[in-house]
């Protein structure tokens, strides 16, 4: 088959990518080029823009594809610019939504693909409800395959709540590695717990749905068989990386608000909240799906990437300073940590904003760099 991913190299798709290429599949994948390091050799680059509708256009004016993998619409109106540049050339097309579209009441549990929707506490979760309702609600040329991730991890992510940026996630195993606290979170007591999937484990479902009859105008949640606590999530962290003094800290969820601001929609409306998901559609779907990658295997992986690749990108001090200010109401002696030697001036500076200033403070401050650089 030919399969166009739109996207490619994110942390879902680029194992998903990898798997079709050995199913011998012709693989193309449309995105900027940003990450050509992440770009298989047995693939095809288009180089383009998704939201350059014109530009795209053209380009793919001249393809045929079997099914076409979108990773990247996140609203209606991104959504309906991708459908005009891809209708005409594909027979099945492929959303990725998200399981973060449900409520989440605990009466819901197992969520099956007949759930509530949406997750009214989560504008994210609402607006890709919003695109599976503009899926479902037309006649299209090509048949449409909604999927719902979870919460998933591969080579370059650590299944956390409260993460640093993407290809950063070093900076948690660097943490831990030279002593700093981590934390997870209850809600009056509660620790909460969800489906944990990996992505090459991902990857086999996903790719099971390409031109499956089964697969056509219908939507599917793929999540391992598998539920875990953050908490087991983070002490998993602390076996794998063999230390013996689990320095773990109960964090009540208001005070992580307090601190990670810009996470409140998301942690208020997901990450707080219990997440177990029924599997039994995508496995009479794809029966050869199923969870074959434990969680302390996975994190392995994960830990070794990052360890045998100079940790990627990088700390995200950003990331660092915020779980230190959260962090030192409860543990005292915790400072700025130059984890591989190699800290720029700028980015000690990022770590003393977001460590020491309040957000009003930082909105000025930001406002002072803009004035100056102009």
């Amino acid at each position: 088959m030919k399969i166009l991913f739109i996207g490619g190299t994110g942390v879902l798709s680029t194992d998903i990518v990898k798997l079709a290429i050995k199913q011998k599949h012709e693989v193309f994948l449309l995105n900027r080029g940003t990450h050509v390091e992440d770009i298989p050799a047995e693939s095809h680059l288009i180089i383009g823009n998704i939201r350059d509708t014109i530009s795209c256009k053209k380009e793919l004016s001249n393809y045929k594809f079997d099914v076409v993998a979108d990773f990247l619409s996140y609203t209606p109106e991104q959504l309906k610019s991708t459908i005009d540049i891809i209708q005409d050339i594909c027979t099945q097309y492929i959303f990725v939504s998200s399981a973060c579209s449900y409520r989440r009441d605990s009466t819901d549990f197992p969520i099956k693909e007949n759930s509530v929707q949406p997750n009214t506490n989560l504008p994210y979760g609402i607006s890709k409800y919003e695109c599976e309702k503009l899926l479902k609600s037309l006649n299209w040329k090509f048949k449409y395959t909604i999927v719902r991730p979870y919460i998933t991890y591969g080579d370059t992510r650590i299944p956390y709540g409260i993460a640093p940026a993407a290809r950063y996630h070093g900076t948690i195993i660097a943490r831990i590695l030279s002593g700093k606290p981590m934390f997870y979170w209850n809600e009056n007591g509660h620790i909460p717990v969800c489906n944990l999937t990996h992505t090459r484990d991902f990857a086999v479902a996903f790719c099971g749905l390409f031109l499956n009859p089964l697969a056509y105008d219908e939507d599917f949640n793929i999540v391992g068989d598998e539920t875990y606590s953050w908490k087991t999530m983070v002490e998993t962290l602390y076996e794998v990386l063999e230390m013996q003094n689990k320095n773990i800290i109960n964090i009540p969820v208001q005070e992580i608000i307090d601190v990670f601001t810009t996470e409140r929609d998301f942690f208020k409306g997901d990450r707080n909240l219990d997440a177990v998901f029924d599997n039994t559609k995508i496995k009479n779907a794809v029966p050869e799906f199923k969870t074959t990658i434990s969680l302390k295997e996975g994190i392995l992986m994960t830990v070794n990437h990052y360890k045998t690749h100079n940790y990627l990108s990088g700390i995200d001090y950003c990331y660092d300073a915020l779980c230190d200010r959260l962090l030192n109401k409860h543990q005292n002696g915790i400072y700025f940590k130059d984890y591989l030697h190699n800290a720029s001036l700028i980015q000690k500076i990022r770590y003393c904003v977001h460590r020491y200033l309040s957000d009003k403070e930082k909105r000025l401050l930001s406002k002072i760099k803009k004035a100056i650089t102009k």
